[in-house]
């Protein structure tokens, strides 16, 4: 019993520790208050390749050679990642504001641009999905979350009968639930994604015999399958 009070009081102190860091780091882009039901494991393991996901991607911005392209897209990856660490976690942040809407907006329109502007076709394919990915998040920042209306007392939900005893649903009427079609569309293209994204980082290591794109690749990944698994959850 002893050991299992100190695991859980380890875990609170943990879990604490990292929504007070975000709180401290994320702060000035007012990231947004979150309401996803994620198990603990599921929000560390969320934390945790997010966290090293940007890290790389600053780590790329800072070491990498080449033009303002090849610095500045890591660095709006790795606030990306900033901002999802948070949203991982059902205590959340406050809520956004025009500087964090502003900068995800930023890094959309940065990377349609680069798309456009790019000259292979796999290089445009990216890009269109780092901005997909940047509207997906201001969309998640920014769309009202469904919230219980309060009801005069004596008063019935439509469809509804009581007696006292039961509660009995009229004929016709079914209950509302379950994700929205569109919702589920999204989260399968991220997950889809990340599956496309792993099997030609598996490809090029194989070809290449040299893992030096494969923390590109993970991190690419890492993004989209934990945008999937907040949208399911957010739903």
């Amino acid at each position: 019993m002893e050991m299992s009070a100190g695991r859980n009081i380890g875990c609170t102190t943990g879990r604490d520790g990292i929504v007070f860091a975000c709180r401290i780091v994320a702060y000035p882009l007012r990231v947004t208050e979150s309401t996803v039901l994620l198990p603990s494991f599921a929000s560390w393991c969320l934390t945790l390749a997010f966290a090293c996901s940007g890290g790389w991607f600053v780590y790329q911005a800072i070491s990498g050679a080449g033009d303002l392209t090849a610095k500045v897209s890591p660095l709006l990856h790795a606030v990306m990642c900033l901002v999802m660490i948070p949203m991982a976690w059902p205590e959340g942040l406050p809520p956004a504001s025009v500087p964090q809407v502003a900068l995800l907006g930023t890094a959309t329109i940065w990377f349609a641009v680069s798309a456009a502007r790019a000259r292979r076709f796999k290089v445009a394919i990216s890009n269109i999905h780092h901005a997909l990915m940047a509207a997906l998040m201001v969309w998640m920042v920014v769309m009202p979350m469904p919230m219980p209306m309060p009801m005069p007392a004596g008063a019935e939900m439509p469809g509804m009968q009581t007696d006292g005893h039961a509660m009995e649903m009229d004929p016709g009427t079914t209950p509302t639930g379950g994700i929205a079609p569109g919702l589920a569309a999204l989260a399968a293209y991220c997950l889809v994604v990340t599956v496309v994204l792993l099997v030609r980082a598996g490809r090029t290591v194989r070809t290449s015999r040299s893992v030096r794109h494969l923390p590109s690749a993970a991190g690419h990944a890492a993004m989209s399958f934990g945008a999937g698994v907040l949208i399911l959850a957010m739903a």
